[in-house]
């Protein structure tokens, strides 16, 4: 697979589809940022149901940062995770492309 610049770039087009894409990146960001608030209330459920006390803002921040930085955000990184990421990425690509 060739990396190789095909022909001339369009830098202006370029620049006005970034900015047409913001608007998109923000709600991806958001929708991220809901997925990841549905892994670290998953944990706080969990935890909460072994015992008869609330827990305390403490524990609820480290179980959050557990979560997401020992937890989620660890095993994305691990490189199956990036590995069939970008499988999905690719044949996501390709059906978007025939359409």
């Amino acid at each position: 697979m060739s990396m190789e610049p095909t022909g001339k770039r369009d830098s202006d087009a370029y620049s006005k589809k970034m900015v047409e894409a913001k608007d998109e990146l923000s709600q991806l960001q958001a929708e991220l940022n809901n997925v990841l608030v549905k892994f670290c209330l998953r944990a706080l459920r969990v935890f909460q149901s072994t015992r008869p006390e609330p827990l305390r803002p403490g524990e609820i921040a480290l179980i959050v940062n557990n979560e997401l930085v020992k937890g989620v955000l660890y095993e994305l990184n691990l490189q199956p995770s990036i590995d069939e990421i970008a499988k999905t990425a690719k044949e996501a690509w390709a059906k978007e492309q025939k359409k």
